[in-house]
């Protein structure tokens, strides 16, 4: 916890685009990636939606067959903050690490699924057809994977490509990638070729287009770029104007950009718990937001319930998450007994809705592990028992 004091920091307390993402570290640079990454900000709105306060304690809820309660799993778990509401109220805040309430977290791949959420608004003005082909819109994404792919293959990830996520890769195509974004340095004596050309040149397999899901961030990346030359602006514009400030974010939220002002529209995001928690109270509440709907309630009813698991099931390595759920429009469908939907990130970022019992909650988190299989059940039924402790 004392990374980044003094001035200069000892190197031995110096965080540096090599190593932001390490173990140990991580729980620093995850609340501070302002201070490490090139960002554009995404005001926040005017008047802010309020979040009427109920707060109940449930520091001893138990949330798992071992008894352990909500406060000891969140103070082993890595956690920086979880927010709870119920029917829109701030029922539970708890935060540790660098978390704090006025302090913006990256949220990874949850990016993805907000993304998503502005494309809907775009597609409910005509301003985007799902049907499209890529290369309607980005002409220079030609001879590369996206190359007869249509916009709803990139949005439900499955675009035939050859591309691998693998987060620990060092010298491969996923390392490759996140130089191109800035989230890594460039090889000694190398230049950054920026996220642009990256995907202009992703490699295609030899598979077809919709038949299979394979989880490939940057896809996403490719919608902040369809986003920008559709609507004519930066993504951290379009996206504050469209989706943050109708929403009623309070806090300014931000993005990654790579050295060329591309956005990382994969998970480059950082927003405050309680701002995740207001977008997240949005979508469950179909799109709305008090009178105003924000994002189309059909989208929002396409995105929970059409059903996409031929592709998912025909993932060449089995479903990572849900093997009764499926994947639409970057977020998880889960199969579940309530009908709960997420987005999920990386390090242990989630945005829980669970529609029936009326409950979100943001999760996040610096974990050591991108992921950990063996951690995820238990991450699981901690969201599911908090969800069930309101009915």
């Amino acid at each position: 916890m004392k990374l980044m004091q003094g001035a200069p920091p000892s190197p031995d307390r110096q965080v540096t685009v090599a190593d932001w993402r390490a173990p140990g570290v991580c729980r620093w640079s995850f609340s501070h990636v302002r201070q490490l990454l090139p960002t554009a900000p995404m005001p926040p709105a005017a008047a802010p939606v309020s979040v009427p306060e109920a707060r109940q304690d449930l520091s001893n809820l138990k949330v798992d067959d071992k008894g352990t309660s909500l406060d000891d799993f969140l103070q082993t778990n890595a956690t920086d903050a979880l927010v709870v509401l119920h029917r829109g109220r701030l029922v539970h805040e708890w935060y540790g690490g660098w978390g704090a309430p006025d302090r913006q977290h990256i949220i990874f791949s949850i990016s993805k699924s907000l993304t998503a959420l502005l494309v809907g608004s775009l597609v409910g003005e005509g301003v985007l057809d799902p049907d499209q082909h890529v290369t309607h819109y980005l002409p220079e994404t030609k001879g590369s994977a996206y190359d007869g792919a249509t916009l709803r293959h990139v949005l439900d990830m499955t675009v035939a490509s050859a591309f691998s996520e693998e987060y620990l890769d060092e010298d491969g195509i996923f390392m490759a990638y996140r130089r191109a974004a800035a989230w890594n340095p460039p090889k000694e004596g190398g230049s950054s070729e920026g996220l642009r050309r990256f995907l202009a040149r992703l490699p295609a397999s030899d598979g077809a287009h919709g038949g299979r899901f394979h989880y490939c961030s940057p896809h996403s990346d490719l919608l902040g770029w369809i986003v920008e030359r559709v609507a004519g602006g930066s993504f951290a514009a379009v996206m504050s104007q469209r989706l943050m400030q109708p929403t009623g974010l309070a806090a300014e939220a931000y993005i990654t950009l790579d050295t060329f002002g591309a956005p990382r529209v994969a998970g480059g995001i950082c927003v405050t718990a309680l701002d995740l928690a207001r977008l997240g109270e949005m979508v469950r509440c179909g799109g709305a937001v008090r009178e105003r709907q924000v994002v189309p309630e059909s989208w929002i009813t396409d995105m929970r319930t059409s059903d996409t698991r031929d592709a998912w099931l025909a993932q060449s390595d089995g479903p990572r998450h849900f093997p009764d759920g499926c994947y639409r429009s970057k977020w998880y469908q889960t199969g579940l007994a309530d009908d709960e939907f997420c987005g999920i990130g990386i390090h242990g970022q989630w945005l829980w809705i669970n529609p029936a019992r009326e409950v979100v909650i943001v999760h996040l988190a610096s974990q050591d592990a991108p992921t950990d299989p063996d951690n995820r059940p238990g991450l699981i039924a901690m969201l599911r028992a908090t969800a069930r402790a309101f009915g």
